[in-house]
């Protein structure tokens, strides 16, 4: 059985259905990103000779992949990505980061579908119906639809991010634990999309308490939400490879703090 029959086997005729799935879950460096794919009898049937060609993202050579990536943007009714950066995945685990990439991109859709395949066993509540599957992306349509959008979504960012951090060559291997990254990561330590609360990059951080007391300082001068939200782009993200985890959960909770009590002022509550 291919993955369209797999699909027209398990849903009723005459609704949408979607698939979801995810890519760089494994990484060290970046965000996870997420998808969901919508298909629909219309669809299918118009562009039978298309999604026949629809596999696992990881079975496909990354040229292949980036034209159906494209063909798919086409075709589909709807599709949708979400994202949790570096410091949002420190910030909750990778689990829930991802399955909070997931209910990002179902909740960006323009149209809704009646039921959900997630590849995975671990459902991430969008909602909606939902039908968890195991190797989802070699079963489904829909979630391989999903799992090419996500894998080609996030290769281009990574390509983008080979601009802006010279030396960890994310370009070729997207952040993943390659030997070559690993030898970056030794030879500089962790950059500012490195996520610090993997093993492999806390082993070869560098630490800097100057850093540290500098974004302290900082934040303690912010005079407003607005303020508060631009020292995340303009001082901690820049910073974040050279900070220890526990550094960062420290400012968090100051930030958290300091956010209450503006917006408490700002609202004329204090």
């Amino acid at each position: 059985m291919n993955l369209l029959d797999w699909d027209l086997g398990n849903v009723p005729p005459g609704i949408a259905w979607g698939g979801v799935d995810e890519a760089g879950r494994g990484a060290w460096a970046g965000p996870v990103v997420a998808a969901c794919a919508v298909l629909d009898h219309p669809t299918l049937n118009k562009w039978r000779h298309v999604l026949e060609d629809v596999r696992d993202s990881k079975q496909l050579n990354p040229e292949r992949r980036d034209v159906l990536a494209s063909e798919l943007k086409s075709l589909l009714p709807a599709y949708a990505v979400g994202e949790v950066d570096n410091l949002g995945i420190d910030r909750e685990n990778i689990l829930e980061a991802t399955l909070m990439a997931m209910r990002g991109a179902v909740h960006n859709l323009l149209l809704r579908p009646r039921i959900l395949f997630v590849d995975g066993n671990q459902a991430p509540k969008t909602g909606l119906p939902e039908r968890l599957l195991v190797d989802g992306d070699r079963t489904s349509c829909a979630v391989a639809c999903a799992s090419i959008l996500a894998k080609a979504h996030r290769d281009e960012l990574m390509r983008r991010m080979d601009d802006h951090y010279e030396g960890y060559d994310f370009a070729q291997h997207k952040g993943y634990g390659t030997p070559k990254h690993r030898e970056a990561l030794r030879a500089a330590g962790p950059c500012a999309i490195h996520r610090i609360s993997f093993a492999p990059v806390v082993s070869t951080q560098r630490p800097d308490e100057a850093v540290r007391d500098e974004l302290r300082h900082s934040l303690e001068k912010c005079d407003s939400v607005v303020e508060l939200h631009c020292w995340v782009d303009v001082h901690l993200r820049p910073a974040y490879g050279k900070l220890k985890l526990v550094w960062v959960e420290t400012l968090r909770r100051r930030y958290a703090d300091l956010l209450a009590r503006l917006v408490a002022g700002e609202e004329g509550l204090v």
